[in-house]
């Protein structure tokens, strides 16, 4: 069969024998594949640095359509996310966050190009110097919104009317945010600068957003209905955790 040729990110790579790797790759065409990369490991690894988290790359996969695992040909590294993971440790650590968080919500075999263009918008903001937490947290709404998931802003979840200016206040049996004659609410609340950061992030490319989340509130209203959707946290929330506590101690 003909290869399949896609831009592509990798989103991270695991062993397999004593040589190889298998690495999960977020393409442009076909959304998330798997592939093996033959020789990748070892005293002159094929790949070099094409294969690291987040770089960009333009590759040729070989083997069935459909299959659970491709063999990968050509990688040809396009840029590399090694100037933006060199700010500094938190830096790193979100790049590494960011990796597992598109790993997790990517569609198997399925093209999903608004998730693919705000990965690459969030890069690009990231090597220019955009703040780390305002970029996750940015990045957490938008794959939330695009999956269906991100309660909509300004309509009850209860009566479908509009909500006022001010904080939102989340319903979990409803799954989104309720008007005073709905409540009360069961779950957190969105205070009116998160409410505000957020429009602003529904509306903006990332590298042009102003306004910033308070800290720690808008993160664990993501994190829980990022726990909910996929039944599970994710490994990067406890290494954050952790790191953030070492510092403060």
């Amino acid at each position: 069969m003909p290869p399949i040729s896609s831009d592509a990110l990798v989103l991270r790579t695991y062993k397999l024998g004593e040589t190889s790797k298998v690495v999960v790759l977020l393409t442009r065409d076909r959304g998330k594949l798997r592939a093996v990369a033959k020789g990748a490991r070892g005293a002159r690894p094929r790949y070099q640095s094409s294969l690291e988290p987040l770089s960009e790359v333009r590759v040729s996969l070989y083997g069935r359509q459909g299959a659970d695992l491709y063999r990968l040909g050509e990688c040809e590294l396009v840029h590399s996310a090694f100037k933006a993971g060199a700010r500094g440790l938190d830096a790193a650590l979100a790049l590494s966050y960011f990796a597992e968080l598109l790993d997790a919500f990517a569609q198997e075999g399925e093209a999903e190009d608004a998730v693919y263009r705000l990965a690459l918008a969030v890069l690009a903001a990231m090597e220019g110097g955009a703040d780390a937490g305002v970029l996750a947290r940015y990045l957490e709404a938008w794959l939330l919104k695009l999956h269906g998931i991100y309660p909509p802003l300004d309509r009850c979840a209860g009566c479908d009317s509009a909500l006022p200016g001010g904080e939102r206040s989340y319903h979990r049996p409803s799954h989104g945010f309720v008007c005073e004659t709905c409540g009360p609410a069961s779950g957190p609340v969105v205070g009116v600068s998160d409410h505000d950061f957020l429009r602003e992030a529904f509306a903006r490319a990332p590298a042009a957003v102003t306004r910033r989340p308070t800290a720690g509130a808008l993160e664990a209203f993501h994190r829980d209905l990022i726990r909910t959707h996929l039944e599970r946290d994710l490994q990067s929330h406890r290494v954050l955790r952790d790191v953030a506590r070492e510092m403060r101690g």
